[in-house]
């Protein structure tokens, strides 16, 4: 692997995992708009523009928006409060590094069995952009998904919470 390709990962991977364990919201907003922008960057080293267009615009613009307007709609917590939230909240996350590299030490070990099992997670011959859009995914659509999910469930959390307080 290339060297600015390397970097080009650890630029994304660094802010994503500091995303991942910032105590406070928009530190993580602002470390996941970083970690976007370094997708992006590989998404285009990688030869994928639209791609990189997508993760550019939605990624970076539309995600970071939205995440940045519910945490302004929340109410700040006390300096007693926040001290110990930010106390208790590293305590969650000290297995979860081990349980990662576990993971990907074993993913990394079957990867012959992935591309087996699941044919479209391998190489494969290039084709038009709306046949690999509707006819060729796969995994990702569950990921997406997910993120998808997990944003319009925290952005009606914090609308619920917002009217209980009024």
């Amino acid at each position: 692997m290339e060297l600015h390709m390397v970097l080009l990962i650890a630029v994304t991977l660094i802010p994503m995992i500091i995303a991942a364990f910032a105590a406070e919201l928009i530190k993580s907003v602002i470390a996941l708009l970083v970690g976007s922008v370094g997708l992006t960057l590989v998404l285009f080293n990688l030869n994928a523009p639209i791609a990189g267009i997508f993760e550019l615009s939605v990624g970076a613009g539309l995600i970071a928006v939205l995440f940045i307007l519910s945490v302004s709609l929340t109410r700040p917590l006390a300096k007693e409060e926040s001290a110990e939230r930010k106390r208790q909240h590293y305590r969650r996350f000290y297995v979860l590094p081990i349980i990662i590299l576990f993971l990907g030490l074993i993913l990394y070990l079957n990867k012959d069995f992935w591309i087996n099992a699941f044919p479209f997670t391998g190489a494969q011959e290039s084709a038009s952009f709306g046949e690999v859009l509707w006819g060729r995914r796969g995994l990702d659509l569950i990921g997406q998904i997910g993120i998808i999910l997990v944003g319009v469930f925290g952005v009606i959390v914090l609308f619920r919470r917002g009217k209980m307080n009024e």
